[in-house]
């Protein structure tokens, strides 16, 4: 691989990191594309909209700030070095802000997942234990959106380049230059400096009553995660490591995201 080569990171790569299909997508286009149910969607826009405004209503021990929507929309960050001054940037779209009076920020991601046991079933086996590999395996992410928000790509030549590149249609430059300023000005509601607490919120089903509709009660719980910047850029330096070497890693046994390497991956048809 080119030495000098700009890699662009997804924030859930590195949660979700299969050595071997990352490689693939970052260097081949090689993608696994999976198919999102919309109740997905949906729910994360009722769980946004439940937290925005004051962010007491996602913990009440949280100090007096104002919960944000980033937009639901990529941004990229500027040129960032890794360890060993390897250019990359990050891009991504964040659940949430949290703005606090004193300036600083807060990084938070929604979770629809199960953080409790459930005392009514017996057969409910969830742990503590099991909890804290959930929070452990999405640490990553907050830290790359603070990396992301901290560090914001303004210039609009590459604004430009990267808006045509989602929208393949888009030809008009007047709109093209319209859409990249909006965003110009989305940017400067979202950048954030100094990090103040990441946390997650995990969102979940606790109940519900059939009558003629159905309705579903959730209860959340938020968990703090330690703010580890220095320990992240390692990470980062370890992913472009692996980026960077001449062949694939080889198909890992554990990985269960991808079919492409247990069924139809051949090394001698990559070149």
């Amino acid at each position: 691989m080119m030495k000098n080569k700009e890699y662009i990171i997804n924030p859930s790569a590195l949660s979700y990191f299969c050595p071997h299909c990352e490689y693939l997508k970052q260097n081949y286009s090689l993608v696994n594309k999976s198919i999102s149910a919309g109740i997905t969607g949906e729910l994360d826009g009722i769980e946004k909209n439940f937290f925005l405004g004051d962010c007491r209503k996602i913990d009440k021990n949280l100090p007096k700030g104002e919960t944000i929507d980033p937009f639901n929309i990529y941004f990229y960050t500027k040129i960032l070095y890794d360890g060993k001054k390897r250019p990359f940037r990050i891009m991504g779209k964040g659940d949430a802000i949290i703005k606090f009076e004193d300036e600083t920020c807060g990084i938070i991601d929604y979770k629809t997942s199960k953080f409790e046991k459930n005392e009514n079933n017996k057969k409910d086996y969830f742990t503590n234990e099991k909890l804290q590999v959930k929070i452990d395996m999405y640490n990553p992410q907050l830290h790359a959106y603070f990396m992301l928000y901290s560090n914001l790509e303004t210039d609009k030549s590459f604004l430009k380049q990267m808006h045509i590149k989602r929208y393949p249609r888009a030809k008009d430059p007047t709109k093209i230059s319209e859409a990249v300023d909006k965003n110009l000005e989305r940017i400067k509601k979202i950048s954030v400096n100094k990090a103040k607490i990441f946390g997650l919120v995990f969102v979940y089903p606790k109940s519900s009553e059939l009558n003629e509709s159905i309705k579903v009660n959730f209860n959340y719980k938020f968990c703090e995660v330690p703010i580890e910047m220095n320990k992240f850029k390692n990470r980062i330096t370890d992913y472009l490591e692996v980026m960077h070497k001449k062949n694939p890693p080889p198909p890992p046994e554990d990985c269960d995201k991808c079919l492409m390497h247990k069924h139809f991956y051949d090394p001698k048809k990559l070149k």
